[in-house]
């Protein structure tokens, strides 16, 4: 019972550890996040789970939204229009019928991307800040179009019986690896790009290479090894966590160490 709580709650713990590590690397404080946390945790599980099989995850999952509008509720005014462009992928995403977004092979990994990219960067900046973080954003999309096809090849036998064209399938295993290979690629440089125009510290720049050089490996390990068939997708939400833990232990360590 506790590995399946902690199952459905991973995604909305990813979720809130990708817009920490925003605030990390842009050394902005933590405290004084919780609602926006609160909010970001209940939203993501709501809009993951609303439609779960399992009762009991449907039932949390309704819970857990309805704990996200009371977040919304103490939040700034403005966080309301904040939050729509991403509520609005998501409604498109599920909602359109046969022309949804997931139904959209190309456009189905670049939503996901993009809506998380605009909670996980945007959402706890200031509007006046955007523009200073475009690269952050251009960077976490990246690496997130890499997850979605990661997840998408996990799941071509469920797309199929389902009738979702995804890019995985239509590219096949190799090339789908490609292209995540390609995606991560392109995180990196826009890391390396955020260092020298200084938006990152050379440590972050180096934490982050080394948690996307990892993220590569990984998912070509889980990919090979059938033991992890029934919890890939965990695993690979994992990679979020593992990237923030490594941004936040970098920059501890480097404060203390300049102390």
């Amino acid at each position: 019972m506790l590995s399946a709580l902690l199952r459905f709650c991973w995604i909305g713990c990813c979720a809130a550890a990708m817009l920490l590590q925003t605030l990390v690397l842009l050394d902005k404080p933590l405290e004084g996040q919780a609602l926006l946390l609160g909010f970001v945790f209940g939203a993501t599980l709501f809009g993951y789970y609303f439609t779960s099989r399992e009762r009991w995850q449907r039932g949390l999952a309704y819970l857990a939204g309805g704990g996200a509008l009371w977040c919304l509720a103490w939040l700034p005014r403005s966080m309301v229009l904040q939050v729509s462009v991403p509520g609005i992928v998501w409604a498109l995403y599920y909602f359109a019928g046969a022309r949804s977004l997931r139904r959209l092979r190309w456009l189905k990994p670049v939503s996901i991307a993009f809506a998380w990219a605009w909670v996980t960067v945007w959402l706890p900046l200031d509007t006046h800040e955007w523009s200073a973080a475009i690269l952050i954003f251009a960077g976490r999309a990246a690496f997130l179009f890499a997850l979605a096809l990661a997840c998408d090849l996990m799941d071509v036998h469920d797309d199929r019986q389902e009738k979702l064209l995804t890019l995985a399938q239509h590219f096949g295993e190799q090339n789908t690896f490609r292209w995540i290979h390609k995606a991560l690629i392109a995180a990196g440089l826009v890391c390396i790009l955020n260092y020298f125009c200084k938006i990152y510290s050379l440590w972050a720049m180096i934490a982050l290479l080394l948690s996307l050089g990892c993220s590569a490996g990984w998912l070509r390990f889980i990919r090979n090894h059938h033991y992890w068939e029934h919890r890939q997708k965990f695993w690979i939400d994992a990679l979020m966590m593992v990237q923030f833990m490594t941004v936040l232990g970098v920059e501890v360590l480097t404060s203390l160490k300049w102390r």
